[in-house]
């Protein structure tokens, strides 16, 4: 048992996962500014009485936000996530990328609604300031310290969904698998695709406890460790999932998406090699069938004269 418990916790993973978990974590925070939640930004003209910090936001000194607070926390997130996703200095860029994007979420969720998706974002952006630099497509090094960090991610990934089950029923009592929940979200947000179920309400209840059901067992994903194609197949039903809800009522967990890409082995991805292949695919199309470039002679006529 004690085997198992070290090997899911310091399972050395190649430094390339690194590299790529950086770049996509600088190119969400650009994602996130312009299309995902582009309306943070208009918190810099609320009134400072509006303002109902955190918990967090009230232990520490933060001030309240203000038109220079808020526009300054967004230059210096942006700013600083463009090194992280080219690992230019990534651990100094990336410890200035995890606190400005902490007050940004500060900012976000203090203002009536907290939103659990960037949960495991966040995580992300906090182990990725302790990682070793790291090059795309390094599969040769390896890390027990990279292991460690991405599993506390992945950890936080399966919180966000194991804990939403427990503040369901916090917040909404037992009674909330059988209310109508799912029928005024579709009512609110509903779509071509999920219109067609307010005419089963018995459908859309057993679809509530199918998602209870589906929220405590995420836990698995971290306990079949040892066997990776189950394990992808778990984060593709996941990622299955999400485009699914998607669909259905445009609710979008792109941070939490982001954050759950830990769990892929991308450091088989190399930008530089898929470039590499590209342009020689690109010279073979631009030779004849017979292999030969367009201005070179026929072998066959050239050796008979």
């Amino acid at each position: 048992m004690t085997g198992y418990v070290n090997g899911f916790f310091f399972t050395p993973v190649a430094l390339g996962r690194v590299a790529a978990m950086r770049f996509l974590a600088g190119l969400f925070v650009w994602i996130e500014w312009w299309a995902y939640k582009p309306f943070i930004i208009q918190h810099r003209f609320l009134p400072e009485d509006l303002y109902q910090p955190l918990l967090i936001g009230r232990v520490l000194p933060i001030p309240a936000p203000n038109y220079w607070i808020v526009t300054g926390t967004l230059v210096v997130m942006l700013a600083a996530a463009l090194p992280v996703m080219f690992g230019y200095r990534a651990r100094l860029f990336g410890w200035i990328l995890f606190i400005a994007y902490f007050e940004w979420m500060l900012i976000y969720n203090s203002y009536g609604k907290v939103d659990h998706a960037s949960f495991g974002f966040m995580v992300l952006l906090l182990v990725l300031c302790m990682m070793p630099e790291a090059r795309w497509g390094d599969r040769e090094h390896l890390s027990e310290r990279v292991g460690w960090g991405f599993n506390l991610v992945q950890i936080a990934v399966v919180c966000t969904y194991f804990l939403s089950t427990w503040s369901k029923f916090r917040y909404g009592g037992w009674e909330w698998a059988n209310s109508g929940v799912f029928t005024w979200a579709i009512i609110r947000r509903g779509t071509v695709f999920s219109d067609w179920l307010l005419d089963f309400p018995q459908l859309l209840t057993v679809a509530q406890w199918g998602m209870i059901a589906f929220e405590l067992l995420t836990p698995l994903v971290l306990f079949v460790y040892p066997w990776k194609r189950l394990q992808y197949g778990i984060v593709a039903f996941f990622y299955a999932f999400h485009v699914a809800i998607f669909a259905a009522l445009t609710i979008s967990f792109l941070p939490h998406l982001f954050a759950m890409a830990c769990f892929l082995p991308l450091e088989r991805v190399d930008p530089r090699d898929l470039a590499r292949r590209a342009r020689a695919k690109l010279k073979g199309r631009k030779r004849t069938p017979g292999g030969r470039n367009p201005g070179e002679g026929d072998p066959e006529l050239t050796a008979t004269g």
